[in-house]
């Protein structure tokens, strides 16, 4: 098992990285988190209808398209969302999958699954919003894979500066 958290002081959204990967045990099959980052930890977030719509829309997507993608799901300080991804994946492959998947909000007309059938909270939804951002996002497709000049995992010393305040 590896996991990798960067220092959110120092990251530069968007961004698209593996967090952890890991072996099912008892078998080969590779699985692994990701982490969509899209807004700036600590000091921006992603409003929560909007964020709440992205999530309806790359999950449906995903579940549609991509049978080894097991789940996107927003992060509960609304900055990004995590991917879970079985099988062998790459940053050029999920990232096309992300791309096509906020392409696909641009014609349309409702959120996906935004309903009261469907959605545990449906009137908290804003197409206007969703595709909005996922414009932007789509614009900064090619910063995806840099997290930032000064990025780096949090290390002791991180921990160490915190704790003294």
């Amino acid at each position: 098992m590896t996991s990798r958290d960067l220092d959110h002081r120092y990251v530069v959204p968007p961004y698209l990285r593996v967090v952890n990967e890991q072996t099912v045990p008892g078998t080969d099959q590779r699985v692994a988190l990701w982490d969509f980052r899209v807004a700036q930890p600590n000091v921006s977030h992603v409003p929560g209808p909007v964020m709440h719509s992205l999530e309806h829309f790359l999950g449906t997507y995903v579940r549609t398209h991509h049978p080894t993608i097991m789940n996107v799901a927003p992060m509960g300080c609304m900055t990004g969302l995590y991917v879970w991804t079985v099988g062998e994946w790459n940053f050029d492959d999920l990232a096309d999958v992300i791309t096509a998947g906020l392409r696909s909000i641009r014609d349309a007309d409702e959120v996906p699954l935004a309903n009261i059938v469907q959605c545990g909270w449906a009137e908290h939804h804003s197409l206007e919003g969703v595709k909005e951002f996922a414009e932007r996002l789509l614009a900064d497709r090619d910063q995806w894979r840099d997290p930032g000049p000064d990025a780096h995992e949090v290390s002791a010393a991180d921990l160490r500066e915190l704790s003294a305040g």
